[in-house]
């Protein structure tokens, strides 16, 4: 129970229930009041944007040029064999890139199991659908895999990889992500006389590549390090610099009667808006010259 105003609950009750492969449901309690919310919402959002993973980024076709064209023997056309390939889920080990290769010249449906994979790549839906071939029909095609977080459209990808695009390959939107979905429930929960706390449970399906357990995980230490720099916050003051006023000669602030002039002189000065011998020494001899009455 809480002690003191300065102490707060930590969940001491972690429950996590497997509902298939992809997908499971994590259970937190007791929480102090709003913490549900808070956290829930934190950790969906990071799950949903920053965990790393992988997605194909380019294709190369044999005998297309670009993404409106059509192959024959095969029933798809390049736009959707594209969009089929966006939902390859991969997983690379020691690698952040590579490339791999698919021969087909079967009849029939093309797979992700249909790519020549190695020891650095790992399928993880080798049933998901790419094509089907027609008889005679082939599909002989490379993608380039990369790690990466988020999404990634083509004209931001493009931006930055202008020099490192590679001949012949059409690069396509990138989905980095492997979180699916992510969704969060906060109800009440009790301790001893305390009804005011928080349970919270959170709903979270992959594509795959992390499993959800794992994937919460990933997402509570990514808010830690970025938090941590608040809990770590140092005074970093610094000294401004007050820049002082220049000092002036007192002698330029003595009005131009101290010259011990002619009452003349000191009254053409005078018209001339020469008051002190500051504004005296301002004036060039010709500008002098051409005062009248000087």
């Amino acid at each position: 129970m809480q002690n003191s105003p300065t102490e707060y609950l930590k969940p001491r009750i972690v429950n996590v229930e497997v509902i298939n492969p992809v997908r499971a449901r994590v259970t937190l309690e007791p929480m102090e009041r709003g913490f549900g919310f808070t956290l829930g919402n934190a950790l969906r959002r990071v799950l949903l944007s920053s965990i790393p993973g992988y997605a194909i980024t380019e294709v190369k076709i044999d005998g297309v040029v670009h993404e409106y064209s059509t192959l024959d023997g095969v029933q798809e056309d390049v736009v959707d064999i594209l969009l089929n390939l966006k939902g390859v889920a991969l997983k690379l080990h020691n690698k952040s890139e590579t490339i791999l290769t698919l021969n087909k010249t079967v009849e029939g449906p093309v797979t992700a199991a249909d790519f020549e994979t190695n020891h650095d790549a790992e399928i993880i839906n080798p049933n998901h659908l790419i094509a089907h071939l027609t008889k005679g029909g082939k599909l002989n095609l490379e993608v380039k895999v990369e790690m990466g977080r988020g999404y990634q459209p083509v004209p931001a990808r493009r931006k930055s990889n202008q020099e490192d695009k590679t001949l012949g390959f059409i690069m396509v939107d990138a989905s980095f992500s492997p979180i699916n979905k992510v969704s969060y429930f906060v109800e009440s929960a009790r301790v001893e006389q305390r009804t005011d706390l928080d349970k919270l449970i959170m709903d979270v399906e992959t594509n795959g590549v992390i499993d959800a357990e794992q994937a919460i995980r990933d997402a509570a230490r990514i808010l830690m390090g970025q938090l941590s720099v608040f809990a770590n916050l140092e005074s970093a003051l610094t000294e401004v610099e007050v820049k002082q006023a220049p000092q002036v000669d007192p002698v330029l602030l003595r009005p131009v009667d101290d010259l011990e002039l002619t009452v003349r002189s000191a009254n053409c000065l005078k018209a001339e808006n020469i008051y002190y011998i500051g504004d005296l020494i301002q004036r060039s001899e010709n500008e002098l010259l051409k005062a009248p009455n000087l």
